[in-house]
């Protein structure tokens, strides 16, 4: 029988009891570099050239791959985690250009239920008639990252992505074609003077040297995830698997190399696991990890608790051959929002980007607007140097403001009305739910957990250090954002580098490991059978004297506890020892939560371990580093003290809810640092 070793919960809890309390050395050892240097050119030549060494080979290589491999087992097919965009494009793509199989599977019970349906303002297009290149766009993301951009990340992406969007989002059959917004221009069409062109309607937003942002009113994830996922449903190659969590890789170290060779899930409907195999890869298109923070942008439920992060972390505890250079890096790049609407006891809601693109001020509660205090760009600084400017200011007090004395408010109340009710449909729907108006009101303000800049290292075809595993999107780290991300890349980012993935598994590379893995699976036949799967249902390993409804609700406590312990130790501003009792804390948590999953797995205990693990890579990676830029602002415990010992900071903690432990009030100094 093959020596097909499945990452196990008792490894698991055996591996983190001998890491804990070790807050250095032993974690850093697996921040490696993952191929992805830095190049020296400015122009973005030596990205160009490989690309096109690829490009060359692999389309050498297209026909011969779409006539091998017809075999009927699903082992020989491609799994992908997440049906966002990231996800959808990596699907499609396979499918369509190489006649791969995929199993795409998501948490929710409709693909649609992803987080990239919740980005509000837009995708990178390209404005090349009014001055845009590729090269300005990529200056403006490099300005955003604080120098900490991988420079052929950013290339590939400026490059690449105008085409990828025609491609997939505007072409249609067998992709998408995305209704974005237009702009009506008079046609000169002499037979017909009543005629009239539609042009793509391109914005502006923060630290955007031009308009090139595509959008369609202020739902724009909304459209092109429900297009894009469509397309993925109705292709024959494409089979959706609903209500599936990924609970660990499965990964293959016989004769001492380490391959994926697929992943153990768990049915969130019925409780059941089974065990998915896949010799044409794993890609983790999954998401992020903002929900493991208690103000967050991202929208309640499974999608943002860091599943990706959380299976590798465990990958890495339980790997036993150096073969493995699976790790995730940057972790410490978490993005904050500036502008998430702030009702007491409520979940936070974006306010979009294109808000603060269309001329909102940012005023205090005696009206006066401060951006420019912090930063000669005002509002349309990088997003990480508004959050501390918003978080800043909201530490002062309430003035002669209202709501509660809340401090930071969103002013855009000056535009035409009508406009910004056409603009911001969505926006404003949600407002007048809450008794508000955009046309007429300040809006109150905090800043929010919104997308991880960090991830699972790839290089630039999405793949990691473990042999057949892959990742694209949100969950990846290609070094494209570096220290902060440019507003709107992330839906780009999951186009140009879905399809990277996609292109790669199509190669001829992609093949020779897919055999290798076909060859390995082949070898036992238990794992070659019908259905290349093997389910067995939970309820039957459930101690007896365990209360599952005990279980679920202790779950739940501690996914809370861990939102709040990365809220108040690892947020907007940090200290070292702040992060180190975040440390000793999430131990802890990792170990409960184990324990629990161990006795129930459900939703539940699966995104209570998930964000446990994830909230852990967190704040190791924040601890490590001490040098403050870009999304990471750590203040160290000396400045913290003085500026706590001033009097007006300390005395005034950041707005907090009733329903919250003591915020964080790290700041003074703060707005300045990583400027």
């Amino acid at each position: 029988m093959m020596s097909c070793r499945i990452v196990s919960r008792q490894m698991i809890l055996s591996s983190t009891t001998r890491r804990r309390r070790c807050h250095g050395g032993i974690f850093q050892n697996v921040r490696l570099n993952q191929g992805t240097t830095r190049a020296t050119s400015t122009t973005g030549s030596r990205y160009l050239s490989s690309i096109s060494s690829f490009n060359n080979n692999n389309n050498k290589n297209k026909n011969k791959n779409n006539n091998i491999h017809s075999s009927s087992s699903l082992s020989d097919r491609l799994v992908v985690v997440g049906s966002g965009v990231a996800g959808s494009a990596t699907a499609l793509i396979a499918a369509e250009k190489y006649k791969i199989p995929v199993s795409l599977v998501f948490a929710g019970s409709i693909p649609e239920d992803c987080n990239s349906y919740w980005a509000q303002g837009g995708i990178i297009y390209e404005n090349y008639k009014h001055g845009d290149s590729p090269q300005l766009l990529a200056q403006d993301i490099f300005r955003a990252g604080a120098g900490l951009c991988v420079e052929d990340a950013v290339y590939k992406l400026a490059h690449e992505g105008p085409s990828r969007v025609k491609e997939l989002l505007l072409q249609g059959h067998p992709y998408a074609q995305v209704p974005f917004d237009t702009t009506t221009k008079q046609s000169n069409n002499n037979d017909n003077n009543n005629d009239s062109d539609n042009e793509l309607s391109l914005c502006l937003e923060a630290s955007h040297a031009v308009p090139r942002i595509l959008h369609y009113a202020d739902h724009t994830g909304k459209v092109i995830t429900q297009h894009i996922t469509a397309a993925a449903a109705q292709h024959p190659l494409i089979t959706l698997v609903p209500d599936t969590l990924v609970t660990d890789l499965i990964v293959d170290q016989q004769d001492g190399t380490a391959t994926c060779v697929g992943i153990e899930t768990l049915n969130k409907q019925t409780n059941t696991t089974s065990q998915m195999y896949a010799s044409r890869g794993t890609v983790l298109c999954a998401g992020g990890l903002g929900g493991i923070y208690q103000h967050s942008t991202n929208p309640a439920g499974f999608n943002a608790l860091g599943s990706s992060v959380a299976l590798v972390e465990r990958t890495i505890a339980t790997a036993t051959t150096s073969t493995c250079t699976l790790q995730n890096k940057d972790l410490e790049y978490v993005q904050f929002h500036p502008t998430s609407l702030y009702i007491p006891n409520e979940a936070r809601f974006l306010l979009s980007e294109a808000l603060r693109g269309e001329g909102a001020l940012l005023r205090n509660g005696d009206g006066y607007a401060f951006a420019k205090d912090f930063h000669p760009d005002g509002e349309l600084a990088p997003r990480d140097i508004v959050a501390r400017g918003v978080f800043n200011e909201s530490q002062k007090g309430g003035g002669n403001g209202n709501n509660n004395h809340h401090n930071v408010f969103l002013d855009i109340t000056h535009r035409d009305a009508n406009y910004l009710v056409k603009r911001f449909p969505t926006i404003q729907t949600h407002l007048q739910s809450k008794g508000l108006d955009i046309t007429k009101d300040h809006l109150p303000v905090i800043p929010a957990a919104h997308y991880t800049c960090g991830g699972i290292a790839t290089d630039l075809h999405g793949k990691t250090g473990l042999t057949n595993l892959y990742a694209a999107g949100e969950a990846a780290r290609t070094g494209l954002h570096g220290g902060n991300r440019l507003a709107s890349t992330s839906l780009l980012e999951g186009l140009v580098y879905g399809a990277a993935v996609a292109d790669y598994c199509g190669s001829q590379d992609g093949i020779d490991i897919h055999q290798e893995v076909q060859r390995k699976l082949q070898s036992d036949k238990k794992k070659d059978n019908n259905d290349a799967s093997t389910t067995m249902t939970l309820s039957s390993r459930l101690n007896k004297n365990q209360n599952p409804d005990r279980i679920v609700s202790r779950a739940t406590t501690l996914l809370q506890t861990v939102r709040r312990v990365m809220w108040d130790h690892v947020g907007v501003v940090r200290t070292p020892s702040g992060i180190a009792q975040a440390l000793d804390t999430l131990d802890d948590l990792i170990d409960e939560t184990q324990h629990l999953y161990s006795q129930h797995a459900c939703m539940e205990t699966v995104g209570a371990r998930d964000a446990a693990f994830a909230g852990q890579a967190v704040a190791r990676a924040a601890f490590a580093n001490r040098v403050s830029a870009g999304a990471h602002c750590i203040l160290q415990d000396d400045d913290d003290e003085k500026v706590h010992g001033g009097g007006s900071v300390a005395d005034t903690d950041m707005e907090t809810d009733t329903d919250s432990d003591d915020e964080m009030n790290d700041v003074g100094v703060a707005v300045a640092v990583a400027q």
